[in-house]
């Protein structure tokens, strides 16, 4: 029984690294079902993860979730956009990953900045696109931050079991 338990822990991990590139898989929430299955389940009983382990997961996780949001936030600014532009990055990023899952995320921020550029703040189109590419950067930003992030958290488990 432990090894089917292992198969889906690691099969969890795996999707969970999958859910970066493909926002319909919660990716934080796969990864805490791994560890709880464990902790609760496989591990010997009184002996699980150690406390040190789930504040450092709950920091970590908090960082995963701010990952998209902070990164997109920056390179928009760096790109030249707006402060309201900045706004239309996040709420691109919130409303791809309902309205158009997987790439809503990646194509709605781009595509909001460029338009908020345009409309609200009077740039030229050449000006608004260079901040919409800052959107884009964003989110290949926050890929690569959110994978380090969740193979630290991997390894930590792996360590801390």
């Amino acid at each position: 029984m432990d090894i089917l338990l292992w198969i889906v822990v690691v099969a969890l991990f795996v999707l969970s690294i999958a859910g970066i590139f493909l926002p319909v898989l919660p990716d934080t929430i796969l990864l805490w079902v791994g560890f709880l299955l464990y902790h609760f389940f496989i591990a010997d009983p009184g002996a699980g993860l150690p406390s040190s382990f789930w504040w450092g997961m709950v920091a970590l996780s908090m960082l995963l979730y701010g990952a998209d949001l902070l990164t997109n936030m920056y390179f928009v600014k760096k790109y030249g956009g707006s402060k309201w532009s900045s706004v239309a990055a996040v709420v691109g990023i919130l409303a791809g990953i309902f309205l158009f899952p997987p790439f809503g995320m990646i194509i709605l921020p781009f595509v909001f900045v460029v338009l908020v550029e345009l409309l609200i703040q009077n740039q030229t189109l050449e000006r608004a696109v260079k901040a919409g590419f800052g959107s884009l950067i964003g989110f290949l930003g926050s890929a690569v931050v959110k994978v380090v992030l969740q193979v630290a958290m991997i390894i930590w488990f792996f360590i801390a079991r």
